[in-house]
């Protein structure tokens, strides 16, 4: 479960503000937002979309190196995606599908929401990073 969480927490964490930096190339305030789960699927299956750069459906290694570098390179970043991509390929292909990518993010936003209610509230994001990084969320 810890695994799911530290390999997913990115795409539910970094997701909508992702999707709305890769359509817009500015960065969206969605921290303070609640997230329901279908906006959460829709905004994956956005980004899945920008990912697949040619559109055959699958998220290659090479088309994720192509994206970390449109985002400097950031190590963190890098790691963070490298684990992402090796969680949600699941039958181990070497690329990730877009019943893949829906499936992590589903997984991912059923594992952090707390109260399982559907929705996603800034506080239950906020644990959920405290928790993939060891620390415990401010109060």
């Amino acid at each position: 479960m810890h695994r799911l969480l530290v390999a997913a927490l990115p795409l539910l964490i970094a997701t909508p503000a992702l999707a709305q930096e890769i359509s817009t190339g500015q960065a969206a305030p969605t921290w303070q937002n609640a997230q329901t789960k279908a906006d959460a699927l829709q905004r994956a299956a956005l980004i899945f979309g920008q990912l697949d750069r040619n559109q055959d459906g699958f998220i290659t290694q090479d088309e994720l190196a192509a994206f970390t570098k449109t985002m400097g390179d950031n190590p963190r970043m890098v790691g963070r995606v490298t684990r992402m991509f090796a969680s949600a390929d699941a039958n181990h292909d070497g690329k990730v599908s877009a019943a893949e990518a829906q499936a992590q993010a589903a997984a991912a936003f059923d594992t952090v929401d707390a109260n399982h209610d559907g929705i996603l509230t800034p506080e239950e994001r906020q644990a959920a990073r405290a928790a993939a990084s060891g620390t415990q969320p401010a109060q």
